[in-house]
């Protein structure tokens, strides 16, 4: 997913980088669950832009489900009152059964939980298709860290296969210019971004091969010549989180430092929907998982191609 980057010129679409900042620290944790945010005084003026643009910024987010506005208090980053702070097993019908679809009351935008969850597994596999994979490598990171200060014990092997769009195909629905136009400046800006945080994520693994913490590391990375309609997650073959992107309309800045509009899928904070197979799931049960499974195989079998960073 893209992120807007520097401010927008164009007044328009100021208050979806606002969002989309504010979504960024919410994804991050720099503002947890139940946490007031900033005024929006504040907010004005720490973005530089209107109290009418951080109000429609707040009001997007109000409408994700991110954050909820309390009349006299403020605006608070969403969350449950009185569930617990860890991610939640299958959801159990009255009958004792076990469903495999979670609930979507589980707080939207943390990937960290169900990551702090795959890692302490023996055995990590991570399969993903994103536009970037810019929230994984910071959640990736945050796990590294965790093996090396010894918070949890090491896996023996993590395998992390990644599916991301080929930004030299010009068959890419996003990001475009609004005027329908294929400009390669666009989706070298995408290519950018993708690597870098590709790279990020490698290096936090085989960081872990180094220092000899994890005996087996392996990324792997193939790219498709389309964007992809959703975010995909599937940990350990066992839980899949799903998300959708959305093209907005919006800026890009070239590296000449031009502006141009686009149609994107901004932002780190994607509503993630989560589905769980569970030991004693029945097939039907764990359908879900074992499609999106076969979704994600089939893609990186039959139409990737490999590529080295």
């Amino acid at each position: 997913m893209t992120s807007h980057g520097s401010a927008p010129r164009d007044a328009k679409f100021q208050y979806l980088w606002v969002a989309d900042e504010l979504r960024k620290e919410i994804n991050s944790e720099a503002h947890r669950p139940g946490e007031r945010l900033p005024t929006q005084e504040e907010l004005a003026t720490r973005f530089g832009v209107s109290r009418a643009t951080v109000n429609q910024a707040l009001s997007l987010l109000r409408k994700e489900e991110l954050i909820v506005t309390r009349q006299g208090s403020g605006s608070f980053v969403a969350s449950e009152p009185g569930e617990p702070s860890h991610v939640p097993g299958p959801a159990r019908s009255p009958e004792g059964k076990v469903w495999a679809v979670v609930s979507e009351r589980v707080p939207p935008v943390l990937l960290k939980p169900y990551l702090v969850e795959a890692f302490e597994a023996n055995v990590v596999k991570l399969d993903v298709f994103s536009m970037t994979t810019e929230s994984l490598a910071a959640r990736v990171v945050d796990q590294k860290d965790r093996i090396v200060a010894g918070e949890i014990s090491p896996p023996r092997s993590i395998t992390a296969r990644l599916l991301l769009p080929n930004t030299d195909s010009s068959a890419l629905a996003i990001p475009r210019q609004v005027s329908g136009e294929d400009d390669p400046r666009v989706r070298q800006r995408l290519g950018g971004i993708l690597r870098s945080h590709v790279t990020m994520l490698r290096s936090a693994l085989y960081e872990l091969r180094r220092l000899k913490l994890v005996e087996e590391v392996a990324v792997q990375v193939r790219m498709v010549p389309f964007a992809p309609q959703m975010k995909l997650y599937i940990l350990n073959n066992r839980v899949v989180l799903q998300g959708f992107y959305i093209p907005e309309e919006g800026t890009a800045t070239l590296e000449d430092g031009e502006e141009v509009a686009t149609y994107d899928a901004y932002g780190t904070g994607a509503t993630l929907y989560p589905f769980r197979a569970s030991a004693d799931s029945t097939p039907e049960q764990a359908g879900v998982v074992r499609a999106a499974k076969k979704f994600f195989d089939a893609n990186w079998e039959n139409l990737a191609t490999k590529v080295t960073f």
